[in-house]
């Protein structure tokens, strides 16, 4: 697999445009006549690794000691297929960390320079290194304390009057607040409101994945000051609500599992599970699991879930079974699993079943013994199944566009879509409202430059699932464009940026089609031609 390192769009035809429409031809094919267009058809690239949002593998990272020579580590990686560089297979930097590693004094935080703690040190690495390598960043991080050797709440929360509890985990003892607190609230919103403000922008992030309270941040077996359920829902209402208000840009995602915020993590579904799930959803936030292929964790109650809100919401995958810490128990799972590629191919059944964006590549301070490793040892073959089908694939099967047009043609555009992927492309999702559109532009052959665009609203990614082709047809008027030879480009722009970059690369194999010249872009904006 190969990482796209340019994006090709669609360039058609050279395009003669004449100052006036001609009278004497108006009943010759110059008002949207089929006679006055051409129809390419285009075949698709199947087999490189696109940079769109949430789509692909996720490559983990911490913030602890173990983040030496992180990069290094994977550009050089040994796999069954010989030494591959992971990067070029992850889209998504995920780094995991603890509240106060984010946060580790009031007002201070770990992207500020004035910070110098080791954590903030790793994190800048950690970005920096991301961002050179064209991927974006997401977070999952926790203010639960239990089974951690140090406070993953900030020591200013319990200073300031918080309530909480203290566990043991050795023989460190740890301190974690009620989730219910009123002083602890106070301070995470302005954490949150602070942490969005920084990584609001989809540009450079990728997403947040979890909320940050109960075990692993995950939303399980949380303790509330009453120690009993009632606060539950209440908790649950506000910080879904905080999220949802100052991650305006960027998605934010829930784990759906059958205990959401409840004392106890396993057994028969809690009857309050689905509607909190379902109350965050309509908010605005996406879904995620962490128990992917485990079988008593992971069945028919999150399956039904997931299935509810397929082609709504994207999903963010992740396996449940972790080679260092749970030992043979993967061999016990109700799946049957004897091997470790069995292990890997119950996560990407259920991920395929989900029909998940992502999938991770968690990490290990060993790095022969992390997921990434087992996924590119044990299981390569479908490491890139997933690349090519399990995510999603957007291609232009045909586009009809006019050759000759005079100002004041009515026009017709006609092009058809398919997702060759299992997963589909969230543009539906309310951080992501008008952003991304189908767009065709007029590029003067001469110059470059873009003269004209016309958007196709009706055209929605969103809609484009496996095994459907969908067909629109744009009608416009053209006007304003000075005669000359122009070429056609499409593309499926970010209408939120100032320069209409592209926001969603397509797969167009283009030079399987000697007819059809190909435009090269950047990151900037359709330009750079390249012709026949």
């Amino acid at each position: 697999m190969k990482l796209l390192r340019t994006i090709l769009l669609f360039a058609g035809v050279a395009l003669a445009v004449s100052c006036e429409k001609d009278p004497a031809g108006a009943g010759a094919g110059n008002d949207n006549k089929p006679s006055n267009n051409k129809e390419i058809t285009i075949s698709p690239e199947r087999n490189k690794v696109y940079r769109n949002p949430l789509n692909g593998f996720v490559l983990y990272s911490g913030l602890g000691n173990d983040m030496t020579n992180f990069w290094e580590r994977y550009e050089a990686f040994q796999s069954s297929n010989g030494i591959v560089n992971v990067c070029d297979y992850a889209n998504t930097l995920l780094i995991r960390g603890n509240w106060a590693q984010l946060n580790p004094e009031e007002g201070l935080y770990i992207w500020m320079d004035e910070c110098q703690t080791e954590e903030s040190k790793r994190y800048k690495m950690l970005v920096k290194g991301a961002w050179e390598r064209g991927m974006r960043v997401g977070f999952g991080y926790r203010m639960d304390s239990r089974e951690l050797h140090e406070w993953a709440t900030p020591r200013y929360v319990k200073e300031k009057g918080a309530r909480g509890y203290e566990t043991r985990t050795g023989s460190a003892t740890v301190w974690t607040p009620y989730p219910d607190d009123p002083v602890f609230q106070q301070c995470y919103e302005k954490f949150i409101h602070d942490f969005a403000q920084h990584i609001n922008d989809p540009q450079h992030y990728e997403f947040v994945h979890g909320v940050g309270i109960g075990k692993w941040g995950e939303y399980h077996e949380c303790i509330y000051s009453t120690g009993d359920e009632k606060p539950k829902i209440k908790v649950f209402e506000w910080v879904t609500d905080l999220f949802v208000k100052e991650f305006t840009k960027i998605p934010t995602f829930i784990n759906y599992h059958r205990h959401v915020g409840a004392l106890k993590g396993s057994g028969t579904a809690n009857p309050d599970s689905e509607g909190m799930i379902d109350s965050a959803v309509q908010k605005g936030m996406s879904i995620g699991s962490g128990a992917f292929g485990m079988g008593s964790y992971y069945n028919s109650w999150e399956k039904r879930i997931v299935a509810k809100y397929r082609y709504l919401r994207p999903v963010v995958a992740e396996g449940g079974w972790v080679k260092s810490s749970h030992g043979s128990a993967p061999f016990d799972d109700p799946n049957g699993y004897e091997t470790w590629y069995d292990v890997r191919k119950g996560e990407y059944d259920d991920a395929i079943d989900a029909c998940a964006n992502m999938l991770d590549l968690r990490y290990n301070d060993n790095p022969t013994d992390s997921e990434a490793y087992s996924w590119f040892n044990d299981a390569y073959t479908l490491l890139e199944q997933f690349l090519q089908t399990g995510t999603y694939r957007l291609y232009p099967q045909k586009v009809s566009v006019p050759v000759e047009i005079s100002n004041g043609d009515k026009i017709s555009i006609v092009h058809k879509w398919v997702n060759l992927g299992n997963a589909y492309c969230p543009t539906n999702i309310p951080q992501f409202d008008g952003k991304y559109k189908v767009a065709f532009a007029l590029i003067r052959a001469t110059t470059g430059k873009i003269e004209k665009m016309f958007y196709d609203e009706a055209a929605r990614p969103c809609d484009w699932i496996k095994g459907k082709i969908s067909t629109y047809e744009l009608k416009t008027v053209v006007s304003d464009v000075a005669p000359g030879t122009y070429i056609w480009a499409m593309g499926i722009v970010d209408d939120h940026s100032k320069e209409k970059n592209i926001g969603i690369v397509i797969l167009s194999n283009l030079s399987h089609n000697k007819k059809i010249s190909t435009t090269v872009i950047g990151s900037k904006m359709m330009k750079e031609l390249c012709s026949n």
